[in-house]
């Protein structure tokens, strides 16, 4: 069976917003508890990562304004998404439960092309 396309405004959004596959993984954490403040101890076991791989997530995650540090807590943040976000996270999340595949094979093609284009920046060329 042929999978679903990727509709294109969530293609844009995964292709300009998702930094990557632990990116979204983090966020589903979150959003699977969203009146919870999970520490980066709970997100790094969550996820099998190291505290500070886990930190550099939350802290995207903060930048991005899907999750917002919980005031009293020394390391805790909770799902908290700007308004403008939360249909396309929502998209994001149903689409990623069916279609694992075809989202992270998105996710990992952006940083493919950007590691090529660093590559291609020291070609040297015939007509240099």
């Amino acid at each position: 069976m042929p999978r679903e396309p990727i509709p294109d405004e969530l293609r844009r959004f995964i292709l300009t917003s998702v930094p990557s596959v632990p990116f979204v993984e983090a966020m589903l954490l979150f959003m699977a508890k969203p009146d919870t403040a999970l520490s980066v101890d709970e997100i790094a076991r969550g996820l099998y990562m190291p505290l500070s791989a886990a930190a550099q997530v939350i802290d995207a995650l903060r930048d991005a304004r899907i999750v917002t540090a919980e005031p009293g807590s020394v390391d805790g943040s909770r799902f908290a998404p700007a308004p403008e976000l939360e249909s396309m996270l929502g998209q994001l999340a149903d689409f990623y439960s069916r279609d694992l595949i075809g989202v992270t094979d998105l996710i990992h093609s952006r940083t493919a092309r950007r590691a090529q284009q660093f590559a291609d920046a020291f070609r040297i060329r015939k007509d240099s």
